[in-house]
């Protein structure tokens, strides 16, 4: 596996309590809305009355499903957050906890704090922070332990990356092919058009 990927792969797995706590967060919110919603009043901003139908998926019951199914996602959300907070510490452990740099790498990935907020902190400039960390990212990946962990995680990365990128437009050129991303070609293709209209192809 190239350098490179390594480190994507290593602060990949360091973002993983994040990223659960993240999701908890939506799913949090969504929970506070359709609770909200269900219990306005009659008549209330967002009321709609529940429209009786003969589907049994429809109506207050379907509501009340959806609660359900929404809270146990967040149970097992948390769960989440706690594993992948003690997958992180585990990392973490590796780097000695005399150094800033732990106290950069617990900030970032198990208190979730923002740059802005750790270099207010540290003190430390976010610019020198970002270096640190990067640095200790590079010391980590010399671990024989912690270079198995990437090599074991690689496979969930690939299929994580993949699952981002679905539904992703192809063309990340605004409608311009790869090979054209100025658009010069067609520009001059264009131009040397109107010079020459009595041209024959």
């Amino acid at each position: 596996m190239e350098k490179s990927v390594q480190e994507d792969v290593l602060k990949w797995m360091l973002g993983q309590a994040f990223r659960a706590e993240d999701h908890k967060k939506r799913l949090d919110e969504r929970l506070k809305r359709i609770n909200a919603e269900r219990n306005a009043p009659i008549g209330g901003i967002g009321y709609e009355p529940i429209i009786k139908r003969t589907d049994p998926g429809e109506g207050a019951a379907s509501i009340v499903l959806q609660l359900a199914d929404i809270e146990e996602r967040i149970y097992k959300q948390k769960s989440e957050i706690e594993k992948a907070i003690v997958r992180v510490m585990t990392i973490i452990e590796y780097i000695p906890i005399t150094e800033i740099d732990r106290e950069i790498f617990e900030m970032r990935h198990i208190d979730m704090m923002q740059w802005p907020d750790i270099e207010a902190a540290i003190p430390m400039s976010k610019s020198q922070c970002i270096r640190r960390y990067n640095a200790t990212i590079d010391k980590l990946l010399q671990n024989p332990r912690i270079q198995r962990m990437v090599k074991e995680s690689e496979k969930d990365y690939i299929l994580w990356c993949a699952e981002r990128d679905r539904g992703k437009p192809k063309n990340q050129s605004g409608g311009i092919k790869p090979e054209n991303k100025s658009g010069n070609s067609i520009q001059k293709k264009s131009r040397n058009n109107k010079r020459m209209p009595g041209k024959k192809k």
